[in-house]
């Protein structure tokens, strides 16, 4: 009951765009029954970040590799389940928080920025982390605010591809709508007016997913994005921000989404 209060919680916070870290971990990879790693990674600007590594089973693994970049609220552990189950279909999952969240070294946030520039330093680390640790292409998994960080990364720390999940295609139209809908006013970073460059060098392939019913980052913004890479691809579900894994859920928890990412993966670089 305590985790499905705290994942509640944490879709309320996603959905008013407030940075919100949580310190308690609500689950821990050490209650699966798989292979996993505790690290910590050291950013460029000498942040300590904690970070639990994910190893696909080796009856089933696919030589995948992908690293989880949630959105402005809670830490890595709300996370876990759905990591847990691309895992179980073969995919290694590096899982981190940001500077300030969980376990990773404390760091001043003011709940009222939109995000941090030195969140994607700590994608970065985590990136660079991944390409050294897997012989693998290195895919960013990235959630709402997540997406700007991912963005901002690949300028820096190139990967292979992007799976968006709420796409945040201009810092400056979030605020504006949060402002708008909710009466919010949220704070940008002085570089934000950058984005929109950072964001027209994204040329890898990216898989949108976008709900049809998401007012802060909807399925016209992932749209305007998909011409910039000819393999990109936008999964629209029927629900709204950040909904898509349990919108998408047949068999198994998020099979739907998971069977996206697979055929997405299969189509870019297999065929």
């Amino acid at each position: 009951m305590k985790h499905l209060l705290c994942l509640f919680t944490l879709f309320i916070v996603n959905l008013v765009g407030a940075i919100t870290p949580i310190k308690e971990y609500v689950d821990t990879p050490a209650n699966s029954n798989f292979k996993y790693e505790e690290v910590y990674i050291e950013t460029s600007d000498n942040y300590a970040l904690k970070s639990w590594i994910l190893y696909a089973k080796e009856e089933n693994k696919r030589n995948r590799t992908l690293v989880l970049a949630y959105g402005d609220a809670g830490n890595m552990s709300y996370w876990l389940r759905q990591a847990i189950e691309v895992v179980n279909q073969g995919y290694n999952v590096v899982l981190f928080d940001y500077r300030g969240f969980g376990e990773s070294q404390v760091f001043p946030l003011d709940e009222d920025q939109l995000y941090y520039d030195e969140f994607a330093t700590d994608l970065q680390a985590v990136v660079s982390y991944a390409k050294t640790k897997f012989s693998t292409k290195i895919g960013v998994w990235a959630f709402s605010m997540g997406t700007i960080s991912a963005v901002l990364t690949y300028d820096v720390e190139p990967y292979d591809y992007l799976l968006a999940d709420g796409f945040v295609v201009s810092p400056k139209t979030i605020a504006k709508r949060l402002d708008e809908f909710l009466q919010k006013e949220t704070k940008l970073p002085e570089p934000a007016r950058d984005y929109d460059k950072a964001l027209t060098r994204l040329s890898i392939p990216v898989l949108f997913f976008a709900g049809d019913r998401d007012g802060l980052t909807t399925v016209h913004d992932s749209n305007r994005v998909k011409p910039l890479n000819p393999k990109s691809q936008v999964v629209m579900f029927k629900g709204g921000h950040l909904q898509g894994f349990q919108a998408m859920t047949n068999t198994y928890h998020g099979e739907g989404y998971i069977d996206a990412i697979n055929s997405f993966y299969d189509n870019t670089f297999e065929k």
